[in-house]
């Protein structure tokens, strides 16, 4: 637990971006915390009345509070220098600088969002329910956000598919929003899921804070799986964010007649990938009963890890010493458009080839 982390995430007026370059600079949480008025100054980051601020809220914030708050409500927290921060999230735009979590980090190395409207139709529910269950039996990780509706369906039919799912809330861990779904929080984590944040201890679940957190639904993803959506849904925040990233985009066709589905169906007009079933993803990234293999892999990979034989043979391709474009990989290798994006995600992460520009790899 990184106490110095939470109680710099509780500092008025730091925010997300100046508490990562501060840990940038720093190094740790813990440093930050302990340098000096004139260290912080020197560092160029604080403005002068956000670095008065914080000076002033050193003074006040009790350390010691802050890991017995935490401690009794079982409450862990990592920043994005940890090695086992969620690499997916780690390599997005705006990765949150401190993650708050209840239970276990994901500890599968699949992850598929699954979102919707709050106000869902019992169809949705259905089908929300069913894909969820179905990936998860394929020990693929759910991640949503909670919410009423489409998200709660989600959350159940991957903890009845006997798999993880994950949580991510738009506040303080030491709150439940919504109050309904208590015993749902309960058995995420009883189950080994985890429910996670970006947000400090006493953070009200406040309106404006739902957007926001969405960008981690999709930088936890591989994909995200739009089960009902009217034309204003919050779940399509998630699809601009899930676009941003070049993650995927799956869409559930609904009826012509409904509202509820205006949104999705929209999403399909524009090139979304349809799906009616969780096999469908598990087909659309080949996962199939690889993941057997793979239940046990933690969310953050190394340079030692092997590669599959598909990674071998993009890394081949990459390690020329020549930059190569991601179409040109498509030209060569046989694989789909969100096959290839897989694989040189993975690789990524696994430190073999880097993005040097839009669609350009080389190898490390």
């Amino acid at each position: 637990m990184d106490v110095f982390a939470a109680a710099l995430a509780s500092a008025p007026g730091l925010g997300n971006k100046r508490i990562s370059a501060l840990l940038e600079y720093f190094r740790n949480a813990e440093n930050v915390w302990n340098a000096s008025g004139e260290e912080i100054k020197n560092a160029h980051i604080l403005p002068a009345k956000v670095l008065t601020n914080f000076l002033n809220h050193r003074v006040r914030a009790d350390i010691n509070l802050y890991y017995k708050r935490m401690k009794t409500a079982g409450i862990g927290c990592i920043t994005c220098k940890d090695s086992c921060y969620p690499k997916l999230l780690l390599h997005t735009h705006s990765p949150p600088a401190v993650l708050f979590y209840k239970g276990g980090l994901p500890s599968c190395s699949k992850t598929i969002a699954v979102v919707g409207s709050r106000k869902s139709t019992p169809y949705g529910d259905k089908v929300a329910y069913q894909i969820a269950k179905e990936l998860s039996e394929k020990h693929v990780t759910i991640i949503s956000g909670g919410a009423r509706g489409i998200d709660t369906q989600a959350h159940i039919g991957a903890l009845d598919g006997g798999g993880y799912t994950v949580i991510v809330a738009a506040f303080g861990l030491d709150y439940v929003y919504p109050p309904e779904n208590k015993s749902l929080f309960e058995k995420v984590i009883s189950s080994g899921g985890a429910i996670i944040s970006e947000y400090p201890l006493g953070t009200a679940p406040l309106g404006r804070q739902f957007p926001a957190r969405n960008r981690i639904i999709a930088g936890l993803s591989y994909g995200v799986v739009v089960i009902e959506a009217t034309k204003r849904s919050g779940a399509l925040i998630t699809v601009d964010f899930a676009l941003e990233e070049g993650r995927d985009v799956f869409s559930v066709p609904g009826s012509i007649y409904s509202v509820s589905s205006e949104g999705t169906n929209e999403l399909l007009r524009k090139g979304a990938i349809c799906v009616t079933t969780g096999d469908d993803i598990i087909i659309e990234y080949d996962w199939g009963m690889n993941l057997e293999t793979n239940i046990n892999k933690k969310s953050f990979v190394s340079k030692e890890e092997t590669l599959t034989v598909e990674e071998e043979m993009v890394y081949r391709f990459c390690s020329t010493g020549t930059y190569i474009r991601e179409e040109d990989l498509l030209d060569q290798l046989k694989y789909s458009v969100s096959q290839l994006k897989m694989i040189l995600m993975s690789l990524q992460l696994k430190e073999k080839i880097k993005e040097v520009s839009s669609g350009v790899f080389v190898s490390i």
